[in-house]
């Protein structure tokens, strides 16, 4: 076997890994986003209905609810290409940081209120949005760090 293998990199296995990694992230990545965009946007006048009874969003409910899962379709987008995956990933990682603290803000300021977002992710408690985006973030934000990585090499 080490015959077989003795042109390999020692650190070959792990590359492969976190290329594989890297690719089952970003399609995660990719269904959330595609999913909570298309979802939205099939539901779109409730969505915006939701977002008028927020006081951050009230006044801008028309726009963010054809902005918001119009970006959220572009970052899905994104992901696909290698050309544009770098820009996807980050944009993906600060726009779930942005919901991560959004849904904070929620919890403690209107917390019986409903959630806005689309599709099954709707039906989360607050604190379980807070762990599901948390998890988003982390998982957006170490792929960036990953693929920015494996790209240099």
């Amino acid at each position: 076997m080490t015959q077989q293998h003795e042109h390999l990199p020692a650190n070959h296995v792990p590359t492969i890994w976190k290329s594989v990694l890297i690719e089952i992230f970003i399609a995660i990545l990719l269904i959330v986003f595609f999913y909570t965009g298309i979802s939205k946007l099939i539901d779109r006048l409730s969505f915006e209905i939701n977002l008028q009874q927020h006081s951050i969003f009230s006044a801008y409910a028309p726009l963010v609810s054809y902005g918001a899962p119009i970006l959220e379709i572009v970052i899905a987008i994104a992901l696909i290409f290698n050309k544009t995956r770098q820009a996807g990933l980050a944009a993906a990682a600060t726009l779930m940081a942005f919901f991560t603290g959004y849904v904070v803000y929620m919890m403690i300021t209107l917390p019986h209120l409903p959630c806005s977002c689309g599709g099954a992710v709707a039906w989360l408690s607050w604190p379980q949005h807070i762990v599901f985006n948390a998890l988003l973030t982390v998982m957006a934000g170490s792929t960036f760090i990953l693929h920015r990585k494996e790209k240099a090499s």
